[in-house]
């Protein structure tokens, strides 16, 4: 088995919570990849190449909430459009003792979440049809 192939296999495996200091995380899911593709949390899809500092906090503490608060809060407040008052709240209660912890558990996170993510690529010398979906 590849290492690709284990992260993939951890990915949806896990049934239980991640608890990290005083977080608890949801397992990682199918509706956390869709999610992390919606928030543009890239640290999870991409790795961290050229991501700033400030842009790496925003993600990690972005994902943190959005896998520790209840869905259906996280749901509504992505709908509504304040998912960052949310964040910005949650940020405040994060305590910092809990950050070192919670950026390992992220990674592997992170790793996890790139070998669950799929791209559709076309063969070499593909010609798009005429009436193929764009």
């Amino acid at each position: 088995m590849t290492k690709r192939e284990s992260d993939l296999e951890s990915a949806f495996c896990e049934p239980t919570a991640a608890k990290i200091g005083t977080v608890s995380l949801r397992p990682f899911s199918l509706g956390t990849l869709s999610l992390c593709r919606k928030l543009n949390l890239t640290l999870f899809l991409e790795g961290d190449d050229g991501l700033t500092d400030d842009e790496k906090q925003r993600q990690i503490v972005t994902f943190a909430w959005m896998q520790s608060e209840p869905l259906q809060r996280v749901l509504l407040a992505i709908r509504s459009g304040c998912y960052e008052d949310e964040v910005s709240e949650f940020e405040f209660g994060l305590a910092v003792s809990d950050l070192p912890d919670l950026m390992v558990e992220i990674q592997r996170l992170a790793e996890m979440a790139a070998a669950a993510s799929v791209e559709v690529e076309s063969k070499p010398g593909d010609k798009p049809e005429a009436n193929s979906p764009k």
